[in-house]
């Protein structure tokens, strides 16, 4: 079982949508995923973030299934954008692919440019599955 936590001494998270910290018990399996980008399966680059977005959603997925863990079992997202405006977006998926009660640590950065100009976002995920 994770434990996620928000101490009553820290500020809350932003409309609760992610946890200061979530710990793991002993034995857990951990996967760690690559920074997911807007590219499809067949090598297409997508042009909107719009469509990057939703897309890294499901390479995430796509990857944590292959590993046998779930979006229930993601502990920690780090999301690096292009747009500062383009975390709406990724909320918008975000509530969309993780219910309300699941809540993983996250951060949330903006930056100039990624690995090519053509993508806009990438999603960092680290995942814990308990025994």
């Amino acid at each position: 079982m994770l434990t996620r936590r928000n101490p009553k001494t820290t500020a809350p998270p932003p409309n609760l949508r992610f946890s200061h910290s979530v710990e793991i018990p002993s034995n857990a399996r951990w996967l760690y995923l690559a920074g997911q980008v807007g590219i499809t399966p067949d090598g297409t680059t997508l042009e909107t973030l719009e469509e990057q977005d939703e897309q890294i959603w499901q390479n995430t997925i796509l990857t944590l299934e292959d590993a046998g863990f779930g979006v229930e079992d993601i502990v920690k997202l780090t999301v690096f954008s292009t747009d500062p405006n383009g975390i709406d977006i990724h909320m918008k998926h975000r509530a969309k692919y993780l219910n309300s009660d699941h809540t993983p640590a996250s951060t949330w950065l903006n930056i100039s440019s990624l690995a090519t100009p053509q993508l806009l976002i990438e999603m960092e995920t680290v995942a814990a599955k308990a025994p």
